[in-house]
């Protein structure tokens, strides 16, 4: 398997995962940026959108499907996703949508879809692969697992996607950590996990009263320490695990923040930080990680116990 993040944040999000034999089944995990930004960033990777079989979305929020138009009704990219979450976001660019950092309504273009589509035109190209949250479906050579998360969306997901005897989890946008999302990420070998915010640094910073409580709520977003946590109640002492902290706030948090509270946090719990590989997602194009080259390099799996 091969997992690239083309952007992650509060801005935006989406990654891109590849399987099989000359990497020929390609997913993406949201569409949070432009349709502009995902197709450069995509060719950077030597991807074209027509070879995409789906995108995989977690939930309805703009910065994680606002550039859904263009690739559907361009390349005609089908979109995997609980039907209600699918209706949801329809009704999203019909309207606007709700924006992270703020909590308000964002409207968009002229009616609602950006990029001057309308909303009959994306329902012309529909193609829903219905994968309910809680299912299991094969994609090609990629076998996806849809899971519960805690956010303040109509039915949230977090993603395991197994291939070639490798595992990726993907789990941003919650609250709380769930048992269901404790489940999927012990089996992880790449863990996508966010980090959203440093709760002190939220606490005295500039939102208002009532985004802060949604923030800090149990269908907000995760902060690091209870990023931190979760890692520590999925701990495996028996292998290495590679962790990308995702979905940062640009105002309550900072790369450097996140990895220092993580990383204090498991040193404080006596983790062999030997054991994990901790990185932070960027806004822009982030890290690939590349099952076949791990195989190739055999100090990568080395544990100093």
């Amino acid at each position: 398997m091969r997992v690239a993040s083309l952007g992650s944040g509060s801005s935006g999000n989406a990654l891109l995962v590849e399987a099989g034999p000359g990497r020929r089944t390609k997913l993406l995990i949201d569409a949070g940026l432009s349709g502009h930004l995902i197709i450069s960033r995509l060719r950077r990777l030597n991807v074209h959108p027509s070879q995409l079989q789906g995108v995989l979305l977690t939930h309805e929020h703009s910065d994680h499907v606002i550039g859904l138009p263009a690739l559907m009704t361009r390349y005609s990219v089908p979109v995997v996703a609980d039907p209600r979450t699918y209706q949801a976001m329809k009704e999203g660019f019909a309207s606007g949508f709700r924006g992270v950092d703020t909590g308000v309504l964002a409207p968009l273009a002229p009616g609602g879809v950006p990029e001057g589509r309308s909303v009959r035109e994306l329902e012309a190209h529909e193609r829903l692969l219905p994968l309910p949250v809680g299912a299991c479906s094969s994609i090609e050579d990629i076998v996806v697992e849809s899971f519960p998360t805690s956010h303040d969306a109509v039915s949230p997901c977090g993603y395991l996607l197994s291939a070639g005897g490798c595992r990726v989890c993907v789990v941003i946008d919650s609250g709380e950590v769930t048992p269901a999302m404790l489940a999927a990420m012990q089996q992880a070998d790449l863990l996508i996990l966010e980090a959203n915010h440093d709760r002190q640094r939220l606490l005295r910073g500039p939102y208002p009263e009532s985004l802060k409580r949604r923030i800090l709520s149990a269908t907000g977003h995760l902060s690091n320490d209870q990023a931190a946590d979760a890692v520590l109640r999925t701990w495996r002492a028996d292998g290495v695990r590679w962790l990308w902290l995702s979905h940062l706030s640009r105002t309550n948090n900072t790369p450097a923040l996140a990895l220092k509270s993580v990383r204090a946090r498991l040193q404080a719990a006596n983790a062999n930080l030997a054991q994990i590989h901790i990185s932070v997602s960027p806004p822009g194009m982030g890290a690939v990680w590349d099952s076949t080259l791990l195989w190739q390099s055999p100090a990568l799996w080395e544990m100093h116990l």
